[in-house]
């Protein structure tokens, strides 16, 4: 699902109204009614709770929105009050022709002026069942001031349930941002496609629970303008996984070289190597220091053992012959988990970079090795996927962790352009970014994924499906959905707190029997 930032839904508006010629106040009308049905869930049927909803309403088309649901929740029986943050003078178009229609009606619409109509504001807040959220569009940025930000303080502190109009108030639609002050919705019906704002956090928090509701534009509105990030669902990933023929065997369902392992570490290597066999791979090598090769085969029996030569324990320079002749007979390979920080490991990966002829993940240690060299991404001959947590980019790139955080879309983009590779950017709402400047934004998973070996497996998900014929970015974008879903399912069944690594690699069969 394609997903925008306020200025290109701007675009796909203009386009829908100036070239399609269909009447912007059409647009709010329909716009109005999805906000509408969703009040109706939650209140039409109920026995309990009163039909009492207040509306706060700024000025622009999010306004016209406003105004279009107080008139039909008036129409409907409902018991409605709207608060205006501004003059009605200050409306404009079809905002102000909703506004109109609804105070004809004789629609309760009261000012919000200063701070002697908040203590008033405040009880209506907590005697309504449901607040709507229509003080800002899509074109919000900055910083909520003033008294418009107490306003949205005292939302935030009495409503008993707010639902966001296209998105919370105070929330920047193409970055996440939120100001200072911003509406915390527990729902937001948004409008034909998701804002990019209201995916990755923390305006995703923001969010609450996310709903996409068309407004009856064509498809060739949306067609109208370049887009190039993407949430990631069901039916993208579906469409990225490989075909298991019927008469499949072990050598044509994929041979996956897993480079991993040093004293202490060897569990890395065994979740890597379990999630390569649990996403299908028909055989699975592991590569590791020749004196801990027993415990890989003793936790991972259906991998094969590739004894490498080593020095106390982690692999050196010597090893990269036999890493080299055992991945000419693989179709993708996973380097880096448990191979240590020792110094030693860089030249190993030097190495390998001029020398593999197959595409590659690089995890982990293999990560801190580049972050001596990062130009060494360039000398790979096939696709590579990188999969660092913010703090691996930070070193790969020397941009603070935090400033990273902030701005995870940009940065994924501009390091995967620099070096031609897909870069998968972990952590809540993971990001996959390639050479061409397309991202995906990922919806599943869930924070009882932060735990030691969670990056490991999801590498092994990714490797194996490169190695099954998917291309590397559609193979990453895949695999980081599987790896989110595996999760999601581990937490239903144990609950955050305890879910491990394993966990999830045990569910990685199920998540793809319920994408495919």
């Amino acid at each position: 699902m394609k997903a925008v930032t306020g200025a290109q839904m701007g675009e796909i508006d203009k386009y829908s109204i100036e070239k399609l010629g269909i009447p912007g106040i059409v647009l709010m009308e329909n716009a109005a009614l999805k906000i509408v049905k969703h009040i109706n869930m939650f209140l039409g049927e109920s026995k309990v709770l009163t039909k009492k909803v207040v509306i706060v309403a700024g000025k622009g088309n999010n306004a016209g929105d406003a105004y279009a649901v107080s008139r039909h929740l008036l129409i409907a029986g409902y018991d409605v009050i709207t608060y205006s943050l501004f003059d009605s003078a200050f409306l404009m178009g079809d905002a102000k022709l909703n506004y109109d229609m609804a105070k004809r009606l004789g629609a309760d619409i009261r000012k919000l002026a200063d701070a002697a109509d908040i203590a008033g504001f405040a009880a209506e807040l907590k005697n309504a069942t449901m607040v709507i959220d229509g003080i800002f569009g899509t074109g919000f940025r900055g910083r909520v001031k003033g008294f418009i930000a107490e306003v949205m303080d005292t939302v935030n502190v009495n409503s008993n349930f707010t639902l966001s109009i296209d998105i919370a108030s105070g929330t920047e639609s193409a970055t996440g941002k939120v100001s200072d002050t911003c509406i915390k919705a527990h729902k937001t019906v948004a409008f034909e496609l998701p804002k990019i704002g209201q995916l990755i956090y923390p305006g995703a928090e923001y969010a609450g629970e996310l709903v996409v509701e068309s407004i009856a534009m064509p498809q060739e509105s949306m067609d109208s303008v370049e887009i190039n990030t993407f949430l990631t669902d069901r039916q993208t990933v579906r469409g990225f996984m490989p075909v298991r023929a019927a008469d499949a065997n072990k050598g044509s369902c994929g041979k996956i070289a897993v480079v991993t392992g040093s004293q202490g570490m060897a569990g890395s290597g065994c979740l890597a190597s379990k999630a390569c066999l649990r996403t299908g791979s028909g055989l699975v090598y592991v590569a590791a220091p020749r004196s801990m090769l027993n415990i890989y085969q003793c936790v991972v029996p259906e991998a094969v053992g590739v004894g490498l030569s080593e020095y106390n324990g982690v692999l050196g320079p010597d090893s990269v012959d036999g890493i080299t002749g055992l991945i000419k007979k693989c179709n993708a390979a996973v380097i880096g988990p448990g191979l240590s920080s020792n110094e030693c490991i860089y030249p190993v990966i030097k190495s390998l970079s001029e020398k593999l002829a197959v595409p590659v993940v690089l995890d982990a240690d293999a990560l801190n090795a580049l972050a001596v060299d990062t130009g060494l991404l360039g000398s790979f001959k096939k696709e590579v996927v990188i999969t660092p947590h913010p703090g691996e980019l930070s070193r790969l790139t020397g941009l603070d962790t935090s400033y990273i955080q902030e701005n995870r879309l940009e940065v994924a983009r501009k390091f995967s352009r620099l070096w031609g590779v897909t870069l998968v950017l972990k952590g809540a709402k993971t990001i996959i970014a390639d050479s061409r400047g397309t991202a995906y934004i990922n919806p599943t998973g869930n924070a009882g994924m932060a735990t030691a070996g969670s990056g490991d497996s999801l590498s092994g998900i990714i490797a194996s499906l490169m190695g099954q014929g998917t291309g590397a970015f559609e193979a990453a974008v895949a695999g980081v959905y599987l790896h989110g879903l595996a999760g999601d399912i581990s937490s239903g069944e144990k609950g955050e707190y305890g879910l491990t690594a394993m966990d999830i690699v045990e569910n990685i069969p199920d998540a793809i029997k319920r994408t495919i």
